[in-house]
């Protein structure tokens, strides 16, 4: 009689059990986060900022250099807003840092519990001046990936030309 209770208490368990275990499953997918993505990743990210970001010429004139760190919102639609900077430099390249954020494309926007929302980020820019001649800047950084810089004579700012590996 008491073999006949184990086994069907045994036999009840492994019933409950697996449906159990699968409601545990759907609940830690349901509570999944994911966070906001630039279009392409982390890489394209990266090429973006090297070939949007000017080094404003008043700030390289000054010798400015150093991380500005810029926050801000992407929305359930993925678009960029709310950008602010958090940690700065100068007036010049905190104001260059927001506008190239602000430029960004749409992100493919984050999700919690299966639906798309709003969140927060943080991005580094650095600026950085390693080589200075009349014509040429070249230039390194974890953004800007290192390369060679000329000044615009349209508007004076610098501007990517080329890549040089340091």
């Amino acid at each position: 009689m008491n073999m006949k209770k184990i086994f069907l208490f045994l036999l009840l368990n492994l019933l409950i059990c697996p449906n159990f275990m699968a409601e545990v499953d759907a609940q830690k997918n349901k509570d999944k986060i994911v966070m906001p993505e630039f279009p392409g990743g982390v890489e394209k990210l990266h090429d973006y900022l090297q070939k949007e970001t000017n080094y404003p010429i008043e700030a390289r004139e000054k010798g400015e250099i150093g991380e500005v760190v810029v926050a801000f919102s992407v929305g359930a639609d993925g678009t960029i807003t709310g950008a602010r900077v958090i940690k700065s430099v100068s007036e010049s390249l905190d104001r260059e840092a927001v506008r190239v954020v602000y430029n960004m494309p749409k992100w493919k926007p984050g999700r919690k519990n299966g639906k798309k929302v709003r969140a927060e980020m943080t991005l580094p820019i650095n600026f950085k001046i390693l080589i200075e001649s009349d014509k040429y800047v070249i230039m390194e950084g974890e953004n800007e990936g290192g390369g060679i810089w000329k000044e615009s004579a349209r508007d004076k700012k610098l501007r990517r030309i080329g890549v040089k590996k340091l």
